[in-house]
């Protein structure tokens, strides 16, 4: 039986790291950049990826492994986490793109490219949350 105390405190600790790299995506893709977008992106792919370890870590105790990792490929399915890699990809070369179309702008592209990266981080943030806690369940209702 899960406690549902202690759901509830994973779900909201998770909740609130993925909120937080929210704010630093939004904030980061808000700050005009004199070079290329490149940097921007690495750093804030960088962050997306921390989050998604910690929210893992938060309801596991433990780091991703790649055992771990591919446990949880084989329970949410490949073409799920696949599509969503794919998905992710696309987006930020999406975010480059328009980003240095905008950089003429520099008030839009500031809001727009703000927008665009809490945005994706945020979704990408909640559909991790969601693998994660379904992978969490699965495993407390086998022990059960």
């Amino acid at each position: 039986m899960i406690d549902e105390e202690i759901l509830q405190k994973k779900r909201y600790d998770s909740f609130v790291k993925v909120m937080q790299t929210v704010g630093g995506a939004t904030l980061t893709g808000a700050v005009p950049t004199p070079t290329l977008e490149i940097a921007k992106q690495l750093g804030i792919s960088i962050a997306d990826a921390w989050m998604c370890l910690e929210v893992y870590r938060y309801y596991f105790g433990e780091t991703l492994s790649k055992q771990k990792f591919s446990q949880l490929l084989q329970t949410t399915g490949v073409i799920v986490l696949g599509g969503g890699i794919a998905g992710y990809a696309g987006i930020r070369l999406a975010q480059l793109i328009l980003s240095e179309i905008l950089e003429e702008i520099p008030i839009a592209n500031s809001i727009i490219t703000a927008i665009a990266f809490g945005s994706s981080t945020f979704i990408i943030g909640l559909a991790w949350l969601a693998i994660v806690e379904q992978n969490y369940l699965l495993q407390h209702s086998d022990d059960d």
